[in-house]
């Protein structure tokens, strides 16, 4: 989309924004007088024409469900509006719930398009608002207009220096003044941080060398006097004492020791095997169990009583069974009534006999069980004597064991008790643990002496001489440096002025930079002021007056002329100062007036192009 430099509204249609419930046709001119009490829809004008161009309202806020009517919820904005070769547009924004459309000249676009023709929101309403920049953007206003602010090279800076200055810097790189200085404020830092850091070394080695002239002559002495000592305790050591004869003591108890370690555990060897084959016999005893003789003997006996018991049973059923006519049960004949009587006979002998046989086999079984159980006492009984008499073998094994082991152990102990003692005195002799912690002591103090001589004689002392070189010429950097920030505080205020000559304005002020008077440090700041007035002290048409002048500012810098809308004109007498260009909208409050849009003057066709 191209972009438009310059614009004036000729009129709109607006329906569902705010207090616009029905469609409403408006007519503008230039400048557009708006009048009316509060409440009656002045500055949801304003709202409208920001609504269109940018989506948001006269302020930028971002809630833009209160701009709905409440009774007709669909939002509809069309601006009607003559570019700077006069040519007519249209640009209609709706709204339905959260749906955003765009159309312009009957096409459908993005927001990004209308950007690029208008430019961004905040370009748009710092210029259509005159409160915007300063209230809304707060310090992001000076980004915006440090993208608009003409680049001065660094060049076009030195010619306006004088000849020493412009001859210092002109090999610098001054991209940042700020970050130029910063860097040229560590740099100091650093290099005084090694001032202190060689001026450390410096006092150290010379404190060194004064100690080592010292050690020179001290230490000999205290070797001489060290060795002294060191001999007579040397002697005092062992005098009187047999050393080979006490090295072949201590060689002998030794040899015990270890005979008596290896004596100890072979002798226990075969005690311990007789222990571990007799706790396996205990163990396999302890397994055993009862097997009987008569197992078989009883089933046999038992089966027969079964057999018997059951054909005695057959009998008997048999012989209740028995009436004439009936077959008889040995020869399969029916039986007559002459000879039932024999044949009950012959049956109650043959259950007597089968009964008897039972009875037979059944004493039988009670004998065998008998039997059974007195082996199985004897088997239980063996088994209990040979456990005990084997228990008793194994504790009188181990007892064995355990005095061998003891026996071993009070030798061994004895020995190494001894030993302990022969070692103690080879080591010690006849000093006493203090003398012997003495003479432990001195040989240090002799090996350390012995070092630090040896040292004296291969090192030469230290010249500090040079360490006050690199002191010096790290002070003269530092003032190389420190005349670099000068004049480069010089270039800064120069390059300032070069650069804020486009903000220059009528009665208000901008301050995007402090310098800090102590340290001489750029610190960024971003205050306005009119008529030498801080903003926040000034009243509501102070404020409006000083927006205005900013508006014009960012026409300037932009190269975009758009209208301005001024609210609350009741409270402003003239806007003089700002010498406004572009479309004017006027909002005055007239108490409890109707609404009153009225064009001071109309439109031409064709608009003139921006200076």
């Amino acid at each position: 989309m191209d972009k438009i430099n310059q614009f004036q509204i000729t009129g709109m249609t607006i329906s569902g924004f705010k207090s616009y419930e029905k469609p409403t046709e408006l007519v503008f001119g230039n400048p557009t007088t708006i009048t009316g009490g509060n409440g009656r829809g002045k500055t949801s004008i304003a709202d409208a024409i920001a609504f269109a161009v940018t989506g948001l309202p006269f302020f930028g806020e971002r809630g833009l469900d209160r701009l709905h009517n409440e009774a007709n919820p669909d939002v509809f904005v069309q601006m009607r509006f003559l570019d700077e070769d006069g040519a007519p547009h249209e640009l209609t924004r709706t709204r339905q719930k959260d749906r955003m459309a765009i159309q312009y000249d009957g096409y459908s676009i993005r927001q990004m398009d209308l950007s690029d023709m208008f430019g961004e929101k905040d370009v748009f309403l710092s210029i259509f608002n005159p409160l915007y920049f300063i209230e809304e953007l707060g310090d992001e206003g000076k980004n915006l207009l440090e993208m608009y602010l003409p680049k001065v090279s660094q060049a076009d800076v030195l010619a306006q220096l004088s000849e020493p200055v412009r001859l210092h810097l002109e090999k610098e790189d001054i991209l940042s003044p700020e970050a130029y200085l910063k860097a040229r404020r560590e740099k100091i830092r650093s290099l005084e941080e090694k001032i202190t850091y060689i001026t450390g070394q410096r006092d150290q080695a010379a404190a060194q060398k004064q100690l080592n002239a010292e050690r020179r002559q001290s230490l000999p002495q205290r070797y001489d006097s060290l060795q002294r000592e060191l001999a007579g305790l040397k002697e005092k050591q062992f005098a009187g004492l047999d050393v080979d004869a006490m090295n072949e003591k201590l060689m002998e108890c030794s040899e015990r020791y270890s005979e008596a370690r290896r004596d100890g555990q072979t002798d226990d060897h075969e005690l311990r095997e007789q222990l571990t084959a007799l706790r396996e016999k205990i163990a396999a005893r302890r397994a055993e169990q009862y097997q009987s003789k008569y197992t078989h003997s009883l089933a046999e006996a038992q089966a027969r009583v079964q057999t018997l018991s059951a054909q005695y049973n057959q009998d008997a059923a048999a012989y209740k069974a028995l009436t004439p006519g009936v077959p008889c049960p040995i020869c399969r004949r029916p039986i007559t009534e002459n000879e039932l009587p024999k044949i009950q006979e012959e049956l109650r002998n043959s259950a007597a006999a089968v009964l008897a046989q039972g009875q037979e086999q059944q004493a039988q079984i009670i004998e065998l069980q008998e039997l059974d159980q007195k082996a199985r006492e004897t088997f239980e009984q063996f088994q209990a004597d040979d456990l005990a008499k084997w228990e008793a073998d194994a504790q009188q094994l181990e007892s064995k064991i355990q005095q061998l082991a003891d026996d071993a152990a009070a030798q061994a102990e004895s020995l190494r008790v001894e030993i302990q003692q022969l070692t103690a005195d080879l080591e010690y002799g006849n000093l006493t643990q203090e003398e012997y912690d003495r003479l432990q002591a001195c040989r240090e103090d002799c090996r350390q002496c012995e070092a630090e001589m040896t040292a004296f004689q291969s090192v030469d002392d230290v010249d500090t001489a040079s360490f006050d070189q690199q002191i010096s010429n790290l002070k003269a950097e530092i003032t190389e440096q420190k005349k670099l920030i000068a004049d480069v505080t010089v270039y800064a205020s120069k390059r300032a002025e070069m650069t804020f000559s486009a903000l220059k304005m009528n009665r208000v002020e901008i301050s995007l930079f402090d310098v800090v008077k102590s340290t001489g440090e750029w610190k960024d700041a971003f205050k306005f002021t009119y008529n030498g007035r801080r903003y926040d002290r000034l009243s509501l048409s102070e404020k409006v007056r000083a927006g205005m002048e900013v508006s014009e500012l960012v026409k300037r810098l932009t190269g975009r002329n758009y209208p301005v809308f001024v609210d609350n004109m009741e409270s402003i007498d003239d806007l003089e100062n700002a010498r406004p260009t572009g479309q004017l909208f006027l909002a005055k409050c007239v108490s409890k007036a109707e609404l009153s849009v009225r064009p001071v003057r109309p439109i031409a066709a064709a608009m003139p192009k921006a200076a």
